[in-house]
C-alpha cells in the first residue's frame, strides 16, 4: 500500500468521528440561537416595563410632592396650578386638582382661574381618599380633550389629607413615545395593553387598534401570570413569538412579539454558517492530505538521491523538507559529505575573524586617543576660557579698592566686571544647552516673527562689541516670516556671526544673507577668512571640535557653538551646512528653516510716545519685599541694589522661615530663590497660597533654570513670574513693578 493511500485513510479515520461529534454540535447551536433571540425578546420587555414604570414612579413622587404643597393649606389655587403646571409635559401629560366631591378645581390643560367644572371623578377621588393610596386607571375617554387617556389619582396630605386628591393625565401619545420608542427590527411588534386587555398603544396600526381588544390567548396568559412566552398568531396573521410582562405599579401588560420565520430564520443562519465551516474543514483535510503527500514523498526521494550520490563520493546536495525525520536524515547525509570543506571554510573564517578583531581594536584605540586629546584641549580651553574673564573681574575689583572717588574710573572697572559678567554667562550658558539639547529637555516657543529683522537686531547687537570691532558686518535681507523661537534663532545667528568674526583677519567683511528658498527660510552668513579644510567640514559641527586656530593668533573657544547651532536648527526640523573651497578661502555657514509663517497686516503706527524712563527710576518709594536667598553673597548684593531703589527688603535664608517673615511683614511682594536647603521654593508658595493672610500677595521665583518646564512648574506652585539668574536690574524692577501693576490694576 502507498503512502499516499496510507494518508486518505487515515484522515477519513480522524473525520468521522468529528462529523458525527459536529452533528450534534449543529443542532446545540440551532437550539441556542433560537434561545439568544428568545432571551432578546423577554429583554426588550423587561425594559419597556421599566420606562412604563420610571414613568409612572416619577408622576407618583411629582403627585406626592404636590400634595404637600402649603397653597392647598391655604386654598390659594392660582398658585398651585402655576406649580402645578411646572410639573407638565405638553400636549400630553397634564395636571388636575379634584375636591372630594370629584369636582375638578384645578386642569392645566385649561387657562388659570377657569370654572371649576362639574364631579367627573367622583368614584375614583372616593376610592383613593377613603384607602389614602395612588390609584392607577385603564384606559378611558378623557370628556374635556377628547383623547383617549389613563390617569393617576393620589391622595394630598395637605389640608388633613381628605380634601383633595391630586392627578396627572397621560395620553396614549405619551405611552407611544416612552414605551415605544425602542430601536427593534421593523417586523417586531410592540403593545401596551391595561387591565382589561385593551391596547393602550401599539407599536403597528396603532390608531387602528387602539383601545381595542389584544388576541384572547395573550390577555389570557397576561392574567394568569405576571410574565411569559407564548407562540400565537397576532392582529396580522403573523405566527409570532410573543414575551410579556406585567408593569409592577400599574396593572398593565407590556408584550412584544417576534414573528417566529424570524426567530427561526436566526438560528438557520447559525448552522448554516456551522455547515459551511465543517464543509470548509474537509475541503482543507482533503487539499493537506494531497499537499503533505507529495511533499513527503519528495522528501524521501531527496534522502535517497542524498544516500546515492554519498555512494558516488560526491558531496550530497542539502535538501528542504518540513518532514523533521527526513530532514535530519537529508542534513546528516550533507554533513558527511562536507566535512573536509566545512573545516577549510572554518579556518578561514577564522583568520579572517582575527583580522577584523584587530582592525577594530586598532581603530578603537585610535578613537580613544582622539577623544582624550579632545577632552584635554576642550578642559584647557575651558580653563582658559573661564580664566580670561574671571582674571579681568578680579583685576577690576582689585582697581576698584583703590579708585576712590574717581568716577571715571569706576564706571570703566565696573564695565569691565559687567562685560566679563555676561561673556562668563555666555560660556555657561552655551554648555548647559549643549547638555539639555543631548538631553532632549529643550523645549521651543514658537512664535511668528520677521527673520529678516530678528537678525539685522543681532548683528547691530554684536556690532558694540569688542569682538567686532573693526570688522564689517553686510546685512543682506529681504522680509521672512518664521514661526520659530525668537530667542534661539538669535543664538543661532550670534553664534555663526561670532565664528565667522574669530576666523576673519581683522578688518574684514562678513555678510549675513536672508532669503526665501523654496518654501523656507535661509540665513547664510559668509566670511573671507582662514577657510576649512575639506576634510574637516564634516567635523565642524561635531561637539569639542576645533579646526585650526588663524595664522596670527592663538586658539580660543571650546567647540561647542557650532555644535549648538546644529542641534538647535534640527530642533526647529531644519539643516545647517558648511562650505569652503579650503584653506585661506573663507568659509560660508548657512541653515535652513521650513516653518514659514503669514506677514502680519500693516496697520497704521501710532504715535510715538516720549522716551520711557528707565524702570528704577519708575519705583514707587516704601515698597515692601521680602527677598529669601540661601546664598549669602547673592543675597547681600541683590538686597542692598534693591534699597537702592528704594526698596523696603527684609532678608530671609531658608523657606521654614519665610512663612512666618511673610506674616509678620505683609510685604507688597516675595522674591524667592528656588533652591532653598530644608524646602524648595514651590513647596513655600504652595503654603504661601493656601495661607488667607499671605495668599494674595504677588510672588517672583528667582532661579538658575530657565526651562519652560521650570517655568510652568513655577506657575503651577502660585508663582506671578519667573526670572533667570543673573537678572539685568532693570529687568528686575520692571518685573516687579509690572506684578505690583497687575495686582493693583486688579484691585481697582
Amino acid at each position: 500500500m502507498r503512502i499516499r493511500t496510507q494518508l486518505v485513510l487515515m484522515t477519513v479515520a480522524v473525520l468521522a468521528p468529528v462529523l458525527l461529534a459536529s452533528s450534534f454540535a449543529i443542532e446545540k447551536i440551532r437550539g441556542d440561537a433560537r434561545e439568544a433571540s428568545l432571551r432578546g425578546l423577554r429583554e426588550t420587555v423587561r425594559a419597556t416595563a421599566l420606562t412604563v414604570d420610571r414613568d409612572v414612579q416619577g408622576s407618583l413622587s411629582a403627585l406626592k410632592t404636590l400634595g404637600n404643597s402649603e397653597n392647598l393649606n391655604d386654598r390659594d389655587f392660582e398658585k398651585f396650578y402655576k406649580q402645578a403646571a411646572a410639573l407638565d409635559q405638553k400636549p400630553d401629560v397634564w395636571t388636575l386638582l379634584f375636591d372630594q366631591t370629584g369636582a375638578e378645581l384645578v386642569n392645566t390643560q385649561l387657562p388659570s382661574g377657569s370654572p371649576a367644572r362639574p364631579p367627573s371623578a367622583a368614584a375614583q377621588v372616593k376610592q383613593v381618599i377613603a384607602s389614602q393610596k395612588p390609584l392607577v386607571t385603564d384606559l378611558f375617554m378623557e370628556p374635556l380633550s377628547g383623547k383617549h387617556v389613563t390617569m393617576i389619582y393620589v391622595p394630598a396630605v395637605a389640608a388633613g389629607g381628605k380634601s383633595f386628591v391630586v392627578a396627572q393625565a397621560f395620553s396614549v401619545d405619551h405611552w407611544r413615545k416612552a414605551a415605544l420608542n425602542v430601536d427593534l427590527p421593523p417586523a417586531w411588534i410592540v403593545a401596551v395593553f391595561d387591565r382589561d386587555g385593551k391596547f393602550i398603544s401599539r407599536s403597528h396600526r396603532r390608531d387602528e387598534f387602539l383601545g381595542k381588544l389584544a388576541r384572547p390567548e395573550l390577555v389570557a396568559a397576561a392574567a394568569a401570570s405576571p410574565d411569559g412566552l407564548i407562540r400565537h398568531s397576532t392582529h396580522e396573521g403573523i405566527e409570532s413569538y410573543d414575551a410579556f410582562m406585567h408593569s409592577s405599579l400599574t396593572g398593565w401588560a407590556i408584550a412584544v412579539a417576534a414573528p417566529v420565520a424570524l426567530v427561526e430564520e436566526a438560528a438557520a443562519n447559525a448552522v448554516y454558517l456551522s455547515l459551511l465551516g465543517v464543509g470548509f474543514a474537509l475541503l482543507t483535510a482533503i487539499a493537506a492530505v494531497v499537499l503533505f503527500g507529495r511533499r513527503f514523498i519528495a522528501a524521501i526521494d531527496s534522502a535517497r538521491a542524498a544516500a546515492a550520490a554519498l555512494g558516488r563520493g560526491e558531496s550530497p546536495r542539502p535538501s528542504r523538507t518540513p518532514v523533521a525525520e527526513l530532514r535530519e536524515l537529508n542534513g546528516a547525509l550533507v554533513n558527511a559529505g562536507a566535512l573536509l570543506q566545512a573545516e577549510r571554510s572554518s579556518r578561514l573564517a577564522a583568520e579572517s575573524e582575527r583580522e577584523r578583531l584587530l582592525q577594530n581594536e586598532t581603530l578603537a584605540r585610535e578613537t580613544a586617543q582622539a577623544q582624550n586629546q579632545a577632552k584635554d584641549q576642550f578642559l584647557a580651553l575651558l580653563g582658559h576660557e573661564l580664566r580670561n574673564p574671571l582674571a579681568a573681574i578680579s583685576g577690576a575689583t582689585a582697581l576698584l579698592e583703590t579708585a576712590g572717588p574717581d568716577k571715571e574710573r569706576t564706571d570703566r572697572y565696573l564695565g569691565i566686571i559687567n562685560r566679563q559678567s555676561k561673556h562668563l554667562t555666555h560660556i555657561v550658558d552655551d554648555l548647559l544647552d549643549v547638555s539639555r539639547l543631548m538631553a532632549g529637555k529643550i523645549m521651543l516657543e514658537r512664535r511668528p516673527f520677521d527673520l529678516a529683522e530678528c537678525v539685522a537686531h543681532c548683528a547691530e547687537a554684536l556690532r558694540t562689541t569688542d569682538r567686532a570691532q573693526g570688522y564689517v558686518i553686510d546685512i543682506r535681507s529681504a522680509p521672512v516670516w518664521v514661526n520659530a523661537d525668537r530667542a534661539r534663532v538669535e543664538q543661532i545667528v550670534n553664534n555663526l556671526v561670532t565664528n565667522a568674526l574669530k576666523f576673519s583677519p581683522a578688518g574684514g567683511r562678513i555678510v549675513v544673507a536672508v532669503a526665501e528658498e523654496s518654501g523656507a527660510a535661509v540665513v547664510s552668513v559668509r566670511d573671507a577668512g582662514t577657510g576649512i579644510q575639506s576634510d574637516l567640514l564634516h567635523r565642524v559641527f561635531e561637539p569639542f571640535f576645533q579646526g585650526p586656530a588663524p595664522g596670527n593668533r592663538l586658539q580660543s573657544g571650546m567647540g561647542i557653538g557650532l555644535a549648538l547651532v546644529r542641534q538647535l536648527v534640527e530642533l526647529h526640523g531644519g539643516q545647517v551646512r558648511a562650505l569652503s573651497d579650503g584653506l585661506g578661502q573663507g568659509s560660508t555657514f548657512s541653515f535652513w528653516l521650513p516653518d514659514l509663517a503669514a506677514a502680519p497686516v500693516p496697520q497704521a503706527e501710532p504715535a510715538r510716545q516720549a522716551e520711557n524712563p528707565t524702570a528704577a527710576s519708575r519705583v514707587p518709594a516704601g515698597r515692601k519685599i521680602v527677598y529669601v536667598e540661601d546664598n549669602v553673597d547673592a543675597r547681600a548684593t541683590l538686597a542692598e541694589l534693591l534699597r537702592m531703589l528704594d526698596y523696603d527688603v527684609t532678608e530671609v535664608t531658608d523657606g521654614a522661615s519665610t512663612l512666618s517673615a511673610v506674616r509678620a511683614v505683609q510685604p507688597d511682594l516675595v522674591l524667592m530663590d528656588i533652591g532653598l536647603p530644608d524646602m524648595d521654593g514651590y513647596e513655600v508658595a504652595r503654603g504661601l497660597r493656601a495661607d488667607p493672610l499671605t495668599c494674595t500677595i504677588p510672588l517672583i521665583a528667582l532661579t538658575g533654570y530657565g526651562q519652560v518646564r521650570d517655568k510652568e512648574a513655577a506657575a503651577l506652585a502660585g508663582f506671578n513670574a519667573h526670572l533667570v539668574k543673573p537678572v539685568d536690574p532693570d529687568e528686575l524692577v520692571a518685573t516687579i513693578e509690572g506684578v505690583l501693576g497687575r495686582k493693583d490694576e486688579a484691585a481697582d
